[in-house]
């Protein structure tokens, strides 16, 4: 799918906002900023955990004070409670039970025999080393095999300024 499209095609999805489990459409969360929104593959994933404290930690105050918001999407809510706890994202938090804007947005979903050969590539290994050095644990619950990504989206019409969905 073409990044050009975001709006039209997940726009009028709804999500629910995990502070007050309100549903609200895709498209209110960029229509009066531009906003970095993370696809996560899983809130107990060890490395959604550290990538979403990384960029917590080290992008989020540069975002905040340049008006710029920053928004976490789950998939299920298995480990949310645990994400939460952590304080592992320092953004809004919703979730896409379904995955309806992972499925129409062609985020890759990787199978069993993809799903555990990707656990012994190279980049895997090393974000996994780095994890550990983090002090970041993780669960197994959920789904396991769905990849995120993160998108760079303008304001009002959604137009994404960058697209980087996860490969492995």
């Amino acid at each position: 799918m073409s990044v050009d499209q975001l709006d039209s095609a997940i726009g009028d999805t709804l999500v629910t906002r995990v502070t007050d489990k309100t549903y609200v459409p895709i498209r209110s969360l960029y229509s009066n900023q531009p906003v970095v929104m993370i696809f996560l593959r899983r809130f107990g994933c060890q490395l959604c955990r550290s990538y979403a404290l990384k960029l917590s930690n080290e992008l989020h105050p540069i975002l905040k004070k340049n008006n710029i918001g920053f928004v976490g999407i789950g998939l299920e809510q298995f480990g949310l409670e645990e994400f939460q706890q952590g304080n592992y994202f320092s953004g809004d938090l919703y979730v896409d039970e379904g995955k309806k804007t992972y499925r129409t947005l062609g985020l890759p979903y990787l199978g069993w025999i993809k799903g555990i050969s990707d656990l012994f590539v190279s980049s895997t290994r090393t974000w996994n080393d780095e994890t550990k050095k983090m002090g970041v644990t993780g669960n197994l619950k959920g789904d396991g095999f769905q990849l995120g990504a993160t998108y760079v989206v303008g304001p009002k019409d959604g137009k994404v300024w960058l697209a980087h969905p996860q490969k492995d």
